[in-house]
């Protein structure tokens, strides 16, 4: 008697439904090289914005540079990270973020934390470098613009690796619109910048 197939197969509507936002989908990255820089950026879904974490997001940073990943700039917010990277390749890139996102999440002891894949964008000219360093180090400015006319540089980004620091300050001051008053200057002793160049 021959067989009818009456179940399995490509079904429309088959498989589990997404739980979040549509996230980060799972296709081949960009290829990476030493000439190419990286913004890279990730979610969580409880409040990382404090000293604890800060420390944490220390202890991740330094492990990941032991798989060969450079670490230039970071920002954390509320609910994310940014960080700007120099990966050797996509091996190093791969496994320097799997070391960082795992010692994060596991330091922070609240379960499956992180919301989805890290998002990656590959930065592949000068101007555009720039750019995605002022939205790293100025995250939380561009959070607060159009809701008060002041914002604080705190401790929660890397902008004093920066040489020039205090210039930048004042040029996107007058770009935001804002008063941005100096609160810490925490210098982090990240990796600087090689392969472009972030003056």
């Amino acid at each position: 008697m021959e067989f009818k197939k009456v179940r399995g197969g490509k079904r429309s509507g088959s498989g589990r439904k997404r739980l979040h936002s549509k996230g980060v989908a799972h296709r081949t990255r960009e290829t990476v090289t030493n000439r190419t820089p990286v913004h890279v950026n990730f979610k969580y879904k409880t409040h990382i914005r404090n000293k604890s974490c800060l420390k944490l997001l220390k202890r991740a940073i330094v492990n990941a540079r032991g798989y060969g990943l450079r670490i230039i700039h970071f920002s954390m917010q509320h609910n994310h990270i940014h960080l700007i990277l120099e990966p050797v390749s996509n091996e190093i890139m791969t496994s320097g973020m799997r070391s960082l996102t795992i010692t994060f999440a596991k330091g922070l002891k609240a379960g499956k934390v992180q919301l989805e894949r890290y998002h990656l964008h590959v930065l592949k000219t000068k101007r555009e470098a720039i750019n995605a360093r002022n939205y790293v180090l100025f995250n939380k400015q561009k959070h607060e613009k159009g809701i008060c006319g002041t914002s604080t540089i705190d401790g929660y980004c890397s902008i004093w690796e920066l040489a020039g620091a205090e210039g930048l300050i004042k040029e996107m001051a007058k770009k935001l619109k804002m008063r941005l008053i100096v609160k810490e200057r925490v210098r982090w002793e990240l990796d600087q910048a090689k392969t472009y160049l972030l003056k």
